[in-house]
């Protein structure tokens, strides 16, 4: 299985390489649910889709509904019920 893919901003990608943050939020769905987020799945974070790299495992995954994600993802992704919360390790 490849790599999965996440791109990031630069103030998430900044807090994933600081070692401040390793759970990322997406929109549950097609693209981020149980068979795509994998536990044991190498990811890659990207900053945006041409910068940094950062390698990773997959560590956690979860389907949330929006109310129980941390403030700032419930504001980023208003309007969906759920997320899913995707755990990652940097300690490879």
């Amino acid at each position: 299985m490849k790599p999965l893919f996440i791109p990031l901003k630069t103030r998430w990608f900044r807090e994933f390489a600081e070692g401040r943050k390793n759970v990322e939020y997406r929109v549950y769905g097609p693209r981020w649910h149980e068979g795509t987020c994998v536990i044991g799945r190498d990811a890659v974070i990207s900053h945006g889709y041409s910068g940094d790299r950062l390698s990773a495992v997959v560590s956690g995954f979860r389907k949330i509904e929006l109310g129980r994600a941390p403030v700032e993802a419930q504001k980023l992704f208003a309007g969906h019920t759920h997320l899913a919360e995707i755990a990652l390790d940097f300690n490879l």
